[in-house]
């Protein structure tokens, strides 16, 4: 009787201490996974804010030179229509920047992830 509470007794500081590791075990990947998620963050924010900025200024730009083009040809109409088509797509890449935090966040909360994902 006694060997069979020293086992029992050993068998629980085994499942106790098991119970410990896997807690840290899981923090750690916690932490991973929100510094993944950060990354894709900055990195949504970096290449399309700049994709965004750069169909802004190019379609500014293809705006100008079809009102400076003379209105017989058909040229002055498909180079206005590309041209907001770009000033459009800007305007799409810009909301892309800022919806981008929150749909990574909501992706991480109904994951089961416990931490926010607080990138600067």
């Amino acid at each position: 009787m006694a060997l069979l509470n020293r086992l029992y007794l050993v068998v629980m500081a085994m499942v106790s201490v098991m119970s410990v590791v896997s807690l840290v075990n899981a923090a750690a990947a916690s932490t991973a996974v929100s510094s993944s998620l950060c990354n894709i963050i900055t990195t949504v924010r970096t290449v399309v804010g700049i994709i965004s900025l750069v169909l802004f200024i190019l379609g500014g730009v293809m705006y100008a030179i079809a009102h400076m083009l003379p209105a017989a040809g058909n040229l002055r109409g498909n180079l206005q229509g590309w041209s907001l088509g770009m000033i459009v797509g800007g305007i799409v890449g810009l909301i892309i920047v800022i919806i981008a935090p929150g749909v990574i966040s909501l992706i991480a909360t109904s994951g089961g992830l416990s931490t926010t994902t607080n990138c600067a």
